[in-house]
């Protein structure tokens, strides 16, 4: 028997994040909240947006229930754009950027866990539980 995949959850895991990908692309970092009149006290927009939309992306697969394949492929897809959009949009050679060489090695360990996430949907040894 085969294990019945819920398309409709996986599709809007899907759309879920490219939503948050599009959050990082094109969120004005410079919007802020001014608390007091001091311009110091500023409290910007972009990480509370970020971490805002990562919890509603962690809580949807938490309490949306489905099968557990069905969880399984959402999550696989989910961390496959997340890996698009780190290799293609992230600035590796940036000399102002001090962080690419760590990056760039996380990014291929990504890269591993994601081939290896496909290789079990793609087998055909994934049996219903």
């Amino acid at each position: 028997m085969n294990s019945p995949i819920e398309i409709r959850k996986v599709i809007t895991g899907v759309v879920l994040t490219l939503l948050w990908v599009c959050i990082f692309l094109f969120f004005n970092p410079n919007l802020a909240i001014q608390w007091t009149q001091s311009t110091t006290d500023l409290t910007y927009l972009k990480p509370f947006v970020i971490l805002i939309f990562f919890l509603v992306i962690v809580f949807y697969h938490l309490f949306n229930r489905a099968h557990p394949e069905t969880n399984k492929l959402s999550w696989t897809a989910v961390l496959t754009i997340c890996w698009l959009a780190l290799i293609l949009f992230y600035p590796f050679k940036d000399p102002n950027n001090s962080n690419g060489g760590a990056v760039g090695f996380f990014a291929l360990i990504g890269g591993l866990a994601v081939s290896v996430l496909w290789v079990r949907f793609f087998s055909d040894e994934v049996a219903s539980a």
